[in-house]
């Protein structure tokens, strides 16, 4: 894939509303930027770059974007290319086609690894292994400082789901087929599923999503707070670029301060709460 430019960006990809203006094009002047993260390495994703913005689609339909070894390489780089690049606000993650998010794990190539019933056969599959890439692709080897915003529309099962709830901000469509279904294979949804979900909600409530479930009321995840919005696919890019415009118009540093520090309040008694921000009020200030 080419480097991003001015036709990638259409009024179909990111637009506000009806006005052009606020039209998220690409700034030619980063050219520069892409070279250290040329699409045409990534197999399983195409990326577009515009005003802070690095939209990442996946892209192996022919498999309903199921996880292989390849494919979680490839997002663990991206991952990386997001988070240490200054240029890029937001990451936006969503699939190239409106059917289907993700199905989760492959159960041919990377099941079979993980249950240590196959042994590496490639540089990639040793890397997935050895170095438990798995926690990268999921985000649980860190705390991230960019936001990630998930798109999904269609099927996000298992591991898909795992994936969009890995995301800080999640939108997904009123038709969304969601859910666990792991456990009528034995397994459980150890890619952040229970942590995420238990830690959101109530332990009934955790219960019935975790436990084979695959046509979650998508009303109902939103009541949890699981996902921040529902709405019909056509409204879906309308959504998103509202939430982008959210955080394009916000300071960087407020916005990461706010990212890597969140989750240490549900840790924390009130009062400490109330020192942690003050506190970090007064690193903002020291920045200035």
């Amino acid at each position: 894939m080419a480097l991003p430019n001015e036709d990638q960006f259409s009024e179909e990809k990111f637009m506000v509303g009806d006005n052009s203006e606020t039209m998220y094009n690409p700034e030619p002047k980063l050219g520069e930027a892409f070279e250290t993260m040329d699409s045409e390495n990534y197999k399983y994703f195409e990326t577009i770059y515009g005003k802070g913005v690095l939209l990442v689609e996946m892209n192996r339909l022919d498999k309903r974007n199921a996880f292989n070894p390849e494919f979680i390489y490839e997002l663990c780089n991206i991952w990386d290319y997001i988070e240490n690049e200054s240029h890029i606000k937001v990451g936006v993650l969503k699939s190239k086609s409106e059917e289907f998010f993700s199905a989760g794990a492959d159960l041919e190539k990377l099941i079979p690894l993980l249950t240590r019933k196959k042994k590496p056969e490639s540089e990639i599959e040793r890397k997935v292994i050895e170095e438990n890439l798995l926690k990268k692709f999921y985000r649980k080897n860190q705390i991230y400082k960019k936001p990630i915003i998930g798109v999904s529309s269609g099927h996000c099962l298992a591991g898909g789901f795992e994936l969009l709830l890995s995301c800080d901000f999640r939108i997904i469509s009123s038709d969304s087929k969601i859910g666990f279904p792991e456990t009528k294979l034995g397994l459980i949804p150890a890619g952040g599923g229970m942590s995420r979900i238990i830690k959101a909600t109530t332990r009934s409530r955790a219960l019935e999503i975790l436990i084979n479930s695959s046509e979650l009321d998508v009303y109902k995840l939103l009541n949890d707070g699981l996902v921040n919005e529902v709405c019909s696919r056509k409204d879906l890019i309308g959504v998103l670029t509202s939430y982008l415009d959210k955080i394009s118009n916000s300071e960087t540093n407020s916005t990461e301060m706010i990212i890597q520090n969140v989750d240490k309040f549900n840790e924390l008694s009130l009062q400490d709460s109330f020192s942690l921000e003050e506190e970090l009020l007064n690193e903002l200030s020291n920045e200035e």
